[in-house]
Formats: C-alpha cells, structure tokens, sequence
C-alpha cells in the first residue's frame, strides 16, 4: 500500500491502493523495509507510480536507462525488471546505505546485471556522462534533490534520444506549487523545473496528478 497522498482526497487514494495496481511481493517487501527507515520513507515513490513506471517501459522496449535517485530502489526495481534482459539501466545516488538496501532487491529480482551504478553526487555523474558523448538515453527518471532540478533536466534532455521518454516525479510538490504564499528553496526550484519546461520546444510534456505529481516529457 501506498503512502498517504498529499495531493489527492484520501477516500480516493484507498480506492487507487485497493483496485489501481498490483504490486509484486519483492516490491511490497523493499517497501515494508524501506518504511522501517522512519519519515524518511516518504522519499519513496507511490506504489501507483511504480506500476505507471513498468507499463511505460514493457510497452516502448527502451535500450538504454537512466535514474537519477535511486533511494532503496523502488522504481529501479520497477524499471529493470520490465525492460528487456538486453537492456540496461545506469543508476546514480551518493547514498552507500540506500544503495546497499537497493542492490539486495535487485539481486532478489535477478536484474542485477541489467543496472550500472554510478555512486556519485548526481550533477558530478551527469556532467561527466555528458562530457563523454557515448551517453544516449532513450528512458529517464528523475527524482532526486529538488535543487538541482533544472540543471538535471538540461543535462539529461540533452544527452535522450528523439523519441525518448523523461518521466520526473515530485512535480507538484504536496500541492505547494500553486500555493502562493509557499516559497521555500524546494518549491521554487520545482516551480522554476514547471515553468521551463513548458516553454521548451525540445519536448512535449503533461503534468500528471498521480501521488505527489509526475511529469511526462516526450524528446522531440
């Protein structure tokens, strides 16, 4: 079962955790673990956008993937298990612990071969990936520390395929986007990612209303 929603009415949030998705034993398993960590559980994304995740990569038989956050590895779980055994999955986090939690499930799941680790700070590990020029994405997810939002998104856009998929979570930020009297550093950095990427002609995109929001972004 999901965590509560911070965006939606609760008695519709029930429904979704009772008929919106199923979610495999291992994936209710690094869940149950991952809510032993205490309040920082809440970094974890919905169980509804785990499923939203799968569907998306069964469907488009994505190559070359990318995560940028990867906690104890909810949606990587999700992502490397429905992408094909010829696929790959780079991850990046700077947490040893989380990533600890994290390889135990994907070695449980027998993906473990699929996903590359980059242990680093996220925009050290982009910008090296982008120097490089082998990099090209065809998947993306992002959701990690909403500071740097903007400059993850720029990064990342840049080094997709045409025709890849971004898909970035926490877009609505428990409802404090729209919230005119909200301007902490988090809200405005999420706001600044929203605005930017409405103006930008690389993409198509749509806000989705799903947990704490999730946009999508086609790479034109």
């Amino acid at each position: 079962m999901s965590a509560e929603s911070p965006i939606i009415d609760d008695n519709l949030r029930k429904y979704i955790d009772l008929v919106g998705y199923n979610e495999s034993e291992l994936l209710k398993r690094n869940r149950e673990e991952t809510q032993k960590l205490g309040p920082l559980s809440i970094m974890q994304v919905g169980a509804a956008q785990g499923a939203f995740l799968s569907i998306i990569c069964k469907v488009s038989n994505f190559k070359s993937c990318l995560e940028v956050g990867v906690f104890t590895g909810y949606s990587s779980l999700c992502i490397g298990s429905s992408i094909s055994d010829e696929s790959k999955l780079t991850v990046i986090d700077n947490s040893a612990e989380y990533l600890d939690i994290a390889r135990k499930y994907w070695k449980l799941a027998n993906i473990d071969k699929k996903i590359d680790v980059i242990e680093s700070h996220a925009m050290d590990a982009l910008s090296e990936l982008k120097d490089r020029n082998e990099s090209k994405f065809d998947f993306a997810f992002i959701d990690a520390d909403k500071a740097n939002y903007c400059e993850y998104y720029d990064l990342i856009v840049s080094m997709m395929t045409s025709g890849g998929l971004l898909c970035i979570d926490n877009t609505l930020w428990k409802g404090r986007v729209y919230d005119s009297d909200n301007h902490s550093s988090s809200t405005k950095a999420i706001r600044a990612l929203n605005e930017k990427i409405k103006k930008d002609k690389r993409v198509d995109h749509a806000i989705m209303t799903i947990y704490d929001g999730m946009t999508i972004c086609y790479v034109k």
